[in-house]
């Protein structure tokens, strides 16, 4: 995590879109997928959408590529030979990095992958693969014509078929078909449907717009409901609501029935409309209720809304922590603690893994108001530190009424966060203001706040966690207690993965070893152990 000074200074428009506002998240994302040349950046940001640069609509997959992008590996690209091309191609669109699959679809032996030019522009280990610079296969993608896309992704489908990936070769064979195929619709659905209920948003809705462009009748009408509902989660409000209008547009009415608590959550999320209480219009800065509770109506359309049961017991547990931040403050500190050490962060990675996590939306609204329970706790700094890292990475502007934006001005770092916010999201609700300011409820000295402690044991902080880590010593190896606090400090497989050079298959071999060793049975177990005082 950075300091907000850092994280706002990294996000700001490059010179040339500085008139259109860009999501902290948007930036970032474009950074990652250009480089750090600026001039690209500026390029790239250029050519997006309104709402794509506020975080509203999905970013195109690959991004186009931009004048400084072709330059930048226009020496890779003239050493390709055509097989070299095909071969890039297919790696730069399969949806999961297993070498079999690629090699099987291209018929290239591995030991082409390992000779120049494409050694060192294919990175292998443990039976995956990664494309090295993201820029090069957005170049490739754009630079194969038609018939060229279409017979990778057809070859794709039948190595993933065969290596038993059914979902994978359904998504690669959709992508063979020039016309609609009603008969991939059903299947297609469903797989959305499955990567939705794993938190995999963002993966959840590039199915189901698929789906929609195969399907017919009831199916199409479940697709938009999918895609909308994916939308949603994944943060971008413009997208949800355009495909819950076109449900509304099919007359399949159980379909319609679910589309519209679909878009209570968005009208909640774009308008601070919440779901009960006085009158039926944006929140009621007159209202009788603690700020706490206002704010809480806010995030039960978006928990009705939701697929996923982590999304959802999350956001039970932000609504609850809400509700009784104002009254009860100890025990809002207890609800928020349990849901941190024990979420899953959202993870990009992990679209076609089957591996269960948060959606960006449900884990924006964990992050802000931990967060927010960190300011009224007293740790402004890191209340700070937890906002930019949300920031950077989460659909965080919309969540709350607008608190993240509040709660950044009220952290005494630097304010450019806070605008930019703003500026992508809406202007903080009176209830978020109120929510940021110690209303009289003081925590006694004796009892510090479960949030700020878990943070802070996370970091190495209270001695407890120090004999913890002591005791793991005696049992497991230096890289194991690596992967170990890793992990307990919230980061995933990959990123674990990244931080010490390693890869991904090697860190779940030493945590299998730290699960058996310390006898635990998941990651959040893990946690929850590393975070229990010392006895």
């Amino acid at each position: 995590m950075t300091s907000n000074r850092d994280t706002a200074a990294s996000w700001q428009s490059p010179p040339g879109v500085r008139a259109r506002p860009v999501a902290p998240q948007v930036v970032r994302r474009v950074s990652e997928l250009v480089g750090a040349d600026p001039e690209a950046l500026a390029q790239t940001l250029g050519l997006l959408t309104p709402h794509q640069l506020a975080g509203v609509a999905a970013l195109p997959d690959p991004l186009p590529v931009t004048a400084a992008v072709r330059a930048a590996t226009l020496d890779v690209t003239a050493a390709l030979d055509p097989e070299g091309r095909r071969i890039l191609l297919a790696a730069g669109v399969l949806v999961l990095d297993r070498v079999d699959v690629l090699l099987g679809a291209t018929g290239a032996p591995v030991e082409r992958l390992l000779a120049p030019p494409l050694a060192g522009h294919l990175q292998l280990a443990d039976g995956r693969f990664r494309v090295a610079d993201p820029r090069l296969r957005a170049v490739v993608h754009e630079d194969a014509d038609l018939t060229e896309r279409t017979a990778v992704h057809a070859a794709l489908a039948t190595g993933l078929e065969r290596a038993g990936e059914p979902g994978a070769a359904r998504w690669h064979a959709a992508l063979a078909t020039l016309a609609g195929d009603p008969a991939l619709a059903d299947g297609l659905v469903r797989l959305a449907h499955q990567r939705l209920g794993q938190g995999c948003a963002v993966a959840a809705h590039a199915v189901a717009r698929e789906a929609a462009s195969h399907g017919t009748g009831d199916l199409r009408a479940r697709a938009f409901l999918v895609a909308g509902r994916a939308a949603l989660l994944a943060g971008y409000l413009h997208d949800a609501a355009g495909w819950l209008e076109r449900v509304a547009s099919t007359g399949v009415a159980p379909v319609q029935e679910d589309a519209e608590r679909a878009r209570d959550a968005v009208l909640a999320l774009i308008a601070a409309r919440p779901s009960a209480g006085p009158g039926t219009g944006p929140l009621d800065p007159d209202d009788d209720d603690p700020p706490g509770v206002r704010l809480a109506r806010l995030v039960v359309p978006v928990a009705r809304a939701t697929v996923s049961p982590a999304d959802r017991a999350v956001l039970a547990a932000v609504v609850e922590a809400l509700a009784r931040l104002d009254r009860y403050p100890r025990e809002a500190d207890e609800v928020l603690a349990r849901a941190v050490v024990t979420a899953v962060p959202y993870r990009e990675t992990a679209a076609w893994t089957g591996v269960d996590g948060l959606s960006p939306l449900a884990e924006a609204h964990l992050r802000v108001v931990q967060a927010l329970v960190l300011l009224r706790g007293g740790d402004a700094e890191q209340a700070a530190r937890v906002l930019d890292d949300a920031a950077a990475r989460l659909p965080v502007s919309h969540v709350v009424g607008g608190l993240a934006a509040e709660v950044a001005r009220r952290t005494g770092g630097s304010d450019t966060l806070a605008a930019g916010l703003r500026a992508v999201g809406p202007e903080p609700v009176p209830a978020a203001v109120a929510a940021c300011r110690d209303l009289g409820y003081p925590r006694p000295a004796a009892v510090p706040s479960l949030v700020v402690s878990a943070v802070r044991t996370c970091r190495g902080g209270p001695d407890g966690l120090v004999d913890v880590w002591a005791r793991w010593a005696d049992v497991l190896t230096a890289r194991e207690l690596d992967v170990a606090r890793l992990v307990a400090d919230g980061l995933a497989n990959k990123q674990v993965a990244d931080r010490l050079c390693v890869s991904v298959r090697t860190v779940e071999v030493h945590l299998g070893r730290v699960f058996r060793k310390v006898g635990v049975s998941s990651r959040a177990e893990l946690t929850v152990v590393a975070l229990r005082p010392a006895s």
